[in-house]
C-alpha cells in the first residue's frame, strides 16, 4: 500500500493562529473544519471584546493553503488529534453532568456554565434571562430568586457582558468575557475541607458516664414511694426520681446526663435533655446550682427544701401494691 502524503501547514491571522501536520487528508479536514467553524468564532470573539475587526477576509483561507513538506520530522498528527477540542462529542453531554463535573453548585457558576455549554454544544453565544430559566429547567436545577440581580453581579465581576450587537433590547441579552469562558475551563469540583471534617469529628464526642449508672432500682426502696408510671407529668416524674435518690442517700447532686441517667437506665422511664432543662429553668428556686468543677461548664443541681416538698406532695398519688 502507497503510504499517504505527509505534510504540514501553520499561518496566523493577528493574534489567530492555525497549524497542522500529518497526512494531507487528515490536515485538509482539519484545515476545512477550523475555516469553516472555528474562525468566524474567534473573530466573531475578537469583534465583540475588543470591538476590532482583523483585516481579513475569511473566503480567502478556504483557498489553497501553503503547503510544507515536513518529511525531516517524524513526529506527525495521529488520526484522532483535532484543532481547538473538535472531536470532543457535546452530543453526547448534558447540561447537568457538565456543570456536575465542573462543580457549579452556586448560582453564579452555573449561570456561566450554562452559557459556555450552550455555545459549545448548540452554537447560541448569546443567553437571556428567559433563556437561561429553559437552561435550568433542562438541568432540573431551582432558579434564583432573583435571575436579573444574579445577572447584574456576573456583569460586575467582568465574566459577562451585554451583547454590543443587541444593546437597548429588551430582555437584555448577554454572552460570556473572555475572563468567563477563562473561568468555565479552569473550574473544577471543589474536595471536601479535611478540616472541616475533623472540626465534625471533635463534636462528635462520646456522651459522658453518669455517677449513677451503676445504680439500681433495688437499691431505692420504690415500694415506699408512688410508682413513677402513674404520675401526670415529666415534671412529677422527674422531681420524685431526684427525690427518691436524695432521700435513699445515694446523691444529691445532679446534672442533666444524670437526670437522664435515672430516669431512662434505671427507671425505665422516657426523658429528654430538653424536658430535663425545662424542668430546671422554669423552677429555677427549687433547686441549688453550682459546677462541677471550678472553670467547668457542667452545671448540677440539687434540691432545696421547696422543690422536696413538692415531692412529698405526690406522696398521696401512691398506689398502694396488689395483694
Amino acid at each position: 500500500m502507497e503510504e499517504k502524503s505527509k505534510i504540514r501547514i501553520k499561518f496566523e491571522i493577528g493574534e489567530i493562529k492555525f497549524e497542522a501536520e500529518g497526512a494531507a487528508d487528515l490536515v485538509e479536514k482539519e484545515r476545512s473544519f477550523f475555516t469553516e467553524n472555528l474562525l468566524p468564532s474567534a473573530i466573531d470573539t475578537i469583534v465583540r471584546t475588543r470591538n476590532t475587526l482583523p483585516n481579513v477576509d475569511v473566503d480567502s483561507i478556504t483557498q489553497a493553503m501553503p503547503v510544507i513538506d515536513d518529511s525531516e520530522n517524524p513526529a506527525l498528527l495521529s488520526d484522532n488529534v483535532t484543532v481547538a477540542n473538535a472531536d470532543f462529542d457535546w452530543s453526547r453531554m448534558s447540561l447537568a453532568s457538565f456543570a456536575k463535573s465542573k462543580g457549579a453548585i452556586r448560582h453564579y457558576d452555573f449561570i456561566i456554565c450554562a452559557a459556555y455549554f450552550n455555545a459549545k454544544k448548540n452554537h447560541i453565544e448569546e443567553f437571556s434571562s428567559s433563556s437561561l430559566k429553559e437552561l435550568y429547567s433542562d438541568a432540573k436545577k431551582p432558579e434564583p430568586n432573583n435571575m436579573s440581580m444574579s445577572l447584574s453581579e456576573l456583569v460586575k465581576k467582568g465574566l459577562i457582558m451585554e451583547n454590543p450587537r443587541k444593546k437597548g433590547i429588551t430582555p437584555k441579552e448577554y454572552i460570556l468575557t473572555i475572563d468567563g469562558e477563562t473561568a468555565v475551563e479552569n473550574m473544577q469540583p471543589k474536595e471536601a475541607s479535611s478540616r472541616t471534617s475533623q472540626h465534625r469529628a471533635r463534636k462528635s464526642r462520646p456522651k459522658e458516664e453518669s455517677k449513677y449508672s451503676g445504680l439500681n432500682c433495688d437499691e431505692l426502696n420504690l415500694s415506699n414511694y408512688p410508682e413513677i408510671k402513674n404520675l401526670n407529668n415529666f415534671k412529677e416524674k422527674m422531681l420524685l426520681a431526684m427525690y427518691v435518690v436524695t432521700n435513699e442517700s445515694k446523691g444529691e447532686w445532679f446534672t442533666v446526663e444524670d437526670i437522664l441517667c435515672v430516669l431512662t437506665d434505671v427507671l425505665g422511664e422516657s426523658a429528654t435533655r430538653k424536658q430535663v432543662e425545662g424542668v430546671f429553668t422554669r423552677e429555677k428556686r427549687w433547686f441549688k446550682t453550682d459546677r462541677v468543677d471550678e472553670g467547668s461548664k457542667i452545671i448540677r443541681r440539687k434540691l432545696l427544701n421547696e422543690g422536696k416538698d413538692f415531692a412529698r406532695s405526690l406522696q398521696n398519688k401512691r398506689v398502694s401494691p396488689k395483694n
